[in-house]
């Protein structure tokens, strides 16, 4: 009997073990003493209106304002600074600023819990292809047609995005930023965030394993019809466009991950 062997089948199981995911219960635990002093130094972030590189107050100032140990403080901002939410510049002159919403920050830590869990590359694809062909579908949904267009026209020069000899970390920062456009469209920023982990997973995976360069001419075409139509409306077009391109890009993965497809992601 013939065997499927499309993405789609390749990544359709695993057999790696891990750790059970529980039901949840630890949401009802009462929050550490840094736990809440990173809360709080989000929240005054958000109503402050702070943006990234803005200064943040000082360490006497915020001992004072939110009256915990220096201890509790100095950790509650080490579990924002690894989050790449804030930014500590140490030495004279230095402390503490405003960084950046990345979904590759958590990327990172969802991939400390997809290893523990023991869930496996197969899994990841496979979570992917759905995560961003809902993406697009949303993104081409979107009813501000001018925005649609004005995301999505930088992506419609095929000659900008090629360059024969361009260094794989710019490639993949050139291809995430195209998904990244997509998923701004979309209109949801806990699916946009969400979601775009993980892509930011497998592109780090890509750059450190694989190599799509080889199929570069492919993925641009695939992202200019991609582009074409979410600018129409299409929407099932476009998730369908989006499929066939993580297909692509699957494959390549697939191949040169071997037997490690089916182990489970590793913590990057």
């Amino acid at each position: 009997m013939a065997h499927d062997t499309t993405p789609q089948a390749r990544v359709a199981g695993g057999d790696a073990t891990g750790i059970p995911i529980a039901s949840g219960k630890s949401l009802l635990r009462p929050l550490k003493a840094a736990e809440v002093v990173a809360r709080d130094v989000v929240r005054d972030i958000t109503a402050n209106r702070l943006a990234p590189g803005d200064s943040l107050e000082s360490e006497a100032e915020m001992l004072q304002k939110y009256g915990v140990s220096r201890e509790s403080l100095r950790e509650g901002l080490r579990l924002l600074e690894v989050q790449g939410m804030i930014n500590i510049r140490r030495g004279p002159g230095g402390g503490p600023s405003v960084g950046t919403v990345d979904p590759g920050n958590l990327g990172r830590v969802e991939a400390l819990f997809f290893h523990l869990a023991g869930a496996t590359y197969q899994e990841l694809f496979q979570a992917w292809i759905l995560a961003e062909t809902t993406l697009a579908g949303l993104a081409a949904a979107n009813e501000d047609a001018d925005l649609r267009s004005e995301r999505m026209e930088p992506f419609l020069d095929r000659d900008a995005h090629r360059h024969e000899h361009q260094e794989l970390a710019d490639f993949v920062e050139g291809h995430e930023g195209f998904h990244a456009a997509v998923a701004a469209l979309s209109g949801n920023r806990v699916l946009e965030l969400t979601f775009r982990a993980y892509g930011q997973l497998v592109s780090h995976h890509v750059a450190t394993v694989g190599d799509p360069r080889p199929i570069q001419d492919a993925l641009v075409e695939t992202h200019l019809g991609i582009a074409e139509a979410i600018i129409r409306g299409y929407s099932d077009a476009a998730g369908q466009l989006m499929r066939e391109h993580l297909e692509e890009v699957i494959a390549i993965n697939i191949e040169q991950l071997g037997d490690l497809v089916a182990g489970p992601v590793e913590w990057l």
